[in-house]
């Protein structure tokens, strides 16, 4: 969990931004504080909205074998 100002921002969350006159859509994939400055950091990652795909969370298995990924 992230604080923005007064948003809590979860990982896995998406939103749009609009930076240098383009829009981009980004999700955060992580967050950990830096061991130095102890600073809270986030982890974005840019979606291409020509590749975004919604699936159904039970027709993955069929999508990814499991049994071949390790998280």
């Amino acid at each position: 969990m992230a604080y923005c100002g007064v948003i809590i921002m979860n990982k896995g969350d998406m939103f749009t931004i609009y930076l240098n006159g383009v829009i981009m859509t980004v999700c955060i994939l992580g967050v950990y504080r830096e061991e130095y400055s102890g600073e809270e950091m986030v982890i974005l990652g840019v979606i291409e909205q020509e590749n975004m795909i919604h699936v159904p969370l039970n027709e993955l298995e069929s999508i990814f074998q499991t049994s071949k990924f390790i998280n």
